[in-house]
């Protein structure tokens, strides 16, 4: 193969904001999830901690659910701003075809449904509207649950459609992107905990303080599973049959990428967090979910740098007699 046609197939077109919409993405995806099951399931007694039902649970999580909305509404913009003709983005909707059709409605949607719920949580005497309204407040999380689900599985799904990018061609990445954006959103959701506005519903500290304890659970076991699912992704593209797969592989493995899998993916994003964890204390607190955020953007980086593309059938015979430049017949008649 040449050089020209090297580059021709390990160019990168989609670059640095559609890794971070693909982080952004998920994090507002799993937050919005995540913080619609916590308020249904202990606003109605689904779950019981001994006190019955605990009407302004979903206030703790507020301040994550607004960074939620915010973090959806950066990505969108990013990924507007990548397509490189921003002001015909309304075509997008119009399309009947196109994947990203569907992952802008999702995130529309998401961003509505999510704003509208953290209106609930502001300030009584800012507050628009009335808290007895909690059949609004049950609707806004059963379409945040569905939104936000659809958002983190559509960011996995947007890549592995790629039938020209072999390493993203699988649906492990789908599962890999949905276990990584809900354990950073598990991380948002413990750092903010209680601040504004949730610090004006008087919510008992010690319930403050169970329910991040079960966050740091979740987000445990979600590291776990993440570990796991990653290994068996990057591992089955080093023993796919595809040449192309196999080479990035390689490069995540034991090439330019080892150390930024091995290091900070493996252990500094994952292994150290989930250490943290379960030692408790600071670390468990705060360091533990600020690694598990830079491990999901990290994620996002390395999967995006790593699009090579696959060789269409007479392609690489095409570029091997492309002239280079240094041939004798282009400087013969000098």
């Amino acid at each position: 193969m040449s050089h020209v046609n090297n580059n021709k197939l390990t160019k990168h077109y989609w670059v640095w904001p559609i890794a971070w919409y693909l982080f952004l993405g998920g994090l507002g995806g799993g937050t919005l999830t995540l913080s619609g099951i916590f308020d249904f399931a202990f606003r109605n007694g689904i779950i019981d901690l001994g006190t019955g039902p605990l009407p302004e649970v979903g206030s703790v999580f507020a301040l994550a659910v607004l960074i939620g909305v915010a973090a959806l509404g950066i990505g969108s913009f990013l990924l507007v701003f990548e397509l490189g003709q921003p002001f015909v983005f309304l075509r997008v909707f119009l399309s009947s075809t196109a994947i990203i059709k569907y992952g802008a409605c999702l995130l529309v949607l998401a961003m509505g449904f999510g704003f509208v719920y953290f209106l609930f949580f502001l300030p009584p005497e800012w507050n628009l509207f009335y808290y007895s309204w909690t059949w609004i407040r049950d609707i806004c999380c059963a379409l945040m649950i569905i939104f936000g689900l659809g958002i983190m599985v559509y960011t996995g799904v947007l890549l592995s459609s790629m039938k020209s990018k072999p390493f993203w061609n699988t649906p492990a990445l789908p599962v890999l992107f949905t276990v990584s954006a809900l354990s950073t959103a598990s991380a948002l959701m413990a750092l903010t905990a209680g601040i504004w506005p949730g610090s004006t519903f008087g919510l008992e500290r010690e319930v403050q303080h169970f329910l991040v304890e079960n966050l740091h659970v979740i987000d445990s076991v979600l590291v776990i599973g993440e570990i796991v699912v990653l290994l068996v992704y990057v591992l089955l593209q080093y023993g796919a049959g595809n040449v192309t797969a196999r080479a990035v592989a390689t490069k995540w493995l034991r090439g330019s990428f080892a150390v930024p899998f091995w290091g900070g993916m493996l252990l500094a994003a994952l292994l150290i967090p989930f250490l943290s964890y379960m030692a408790g204390g600071v670390m468990a607190t705060h360091v533990a979910p600020v690694l598990v955020l830079a491990g999901g953007l990290l994620l996002r980086f390395m999967i995006v740098y790593s699009d090579a593309r696959r060789a269409i059938p007479g392609e690489e015979r095409y570029w091997s007699r492309v002239p280079k430049g240094d041939e004798k017949f282009l400087t013969a008649w000098k």
